[in-house]
């Protein structure tokens, strides 16, 4: 019974995941993994670096509108 239901679900994930779905033409996912020259393409944590200068930016406003924002009303 293990097999059945392994069928579809194989066939489910084989097509969620398939280079035809997701990327164009006469690429693969072998070819994301990165080039062979040098460059790089950009990963997960490279994210990170936008939460310092998000919370940067958030804490200049809240100054701002303490300090000079209540006097523009």
């Amino acid at each position: 019974m293990a097999t059945a239901a392994q069928g579809p679900l194989s066939l489910l994930w084989g097509w969620l995941w398939s280079e035809r779905f997701w990327l164009p033409e006469n690429v693969s996912w072998a070819d994301l993994e990165g080039p062979a020259d040098g460059y790089g393409y950009p990963r997960g944590r490279h994210i990170l670096s936008v939460f310092p200068l998000a919370a940067g930016i958030f804490f200049v406003r809240l100054l701002f509108e303490r300090r000079d924002g209540v006097s523009l009303c």
